[in-house]
């Protein structure tokens, strides 16, 4: 056979195929990576059903306790206890129940610095609904001096609604000029 007949399409077959799964493949992997969901998306409720699916949504069930990832968001100093900057330690309690303790350094009641964003503090919360839920939260200035935690220097009390809304809590001491917080919190269903 000469090198200039015609050969038959059929032995280019394998390469084509093989060539062909390799890039679906790709493009299998390039959808599952860029996409935001990883499960696939619910279909969009129709108007008239959207209402009756808000409000039962809201309603938490009687009696069911409902679980909220509450979440530190930032500290407003408004004063820091000392001058310059301070090392704070706080205690966040949930209904008599402690949620989680962390420290908070270098707090300033200057201008322009005196909004701190706490890292990854929070914890998961368990609340039962048509109930009271007390937030406490208690503050010790940090010192090289102390040697035991003993009364905090600063304390407040607020309220987390069973739907998960938090108000701003105001957390300070007796003095003003000893140390004087606002503490914002979201709180997520889950």
């Amino acid at each position: 056979m000469a090198d200039n007949d015609k050969k038959p399409v059929a032995h280019l077959l394998p390469a084509i195929l093989t060539g062909l799964a390799a890039l679906i493949a790709a493009l299998t992997g390039v959808y599952v990576n860029l996409r935001d969901d990883k499960t696939a998306p619910e279909p969009e409720p129709t108007a008239a059903a959207a209402p009756a699916q808000a409000k039962t949504a809201l309603i938490p069930m009687p009696g069911k306790a409902e679980k909220f990832r509450l979440q530190l968001d930032r500290i407003a100093v408004q004063h820091d206890g000392t001058v310059g900057t301070t090392d704070w330690r706080f205690a966040v309690e949930a209904n008599g129940q402690p949620l989680f303790v962390f420290q908070q350094d270098d707090l300033d009641d200057t201008g322009g610095r005196n909004v701190a964003t706490p890292k990854d503090v929070g914890a998961v919360l368990r609340l039962l609904p048509a109930q009271a839920n007390r937030i406490t939260i208690k503050g010790w200035r940090g010192s090289r001096f102390r040697l035991s935690p003993g009364e905090p220097d600063v304390s407040g009390e607020g309220t987390m609604s069973d739907t998960g809304v938090v108000a701003p809590i105001e957390v300070k001491a007796e003095q003003a000029d000893a140390g004087a917080f606002v503490f914002y919190f979201s709180a997520a269903p889950g």
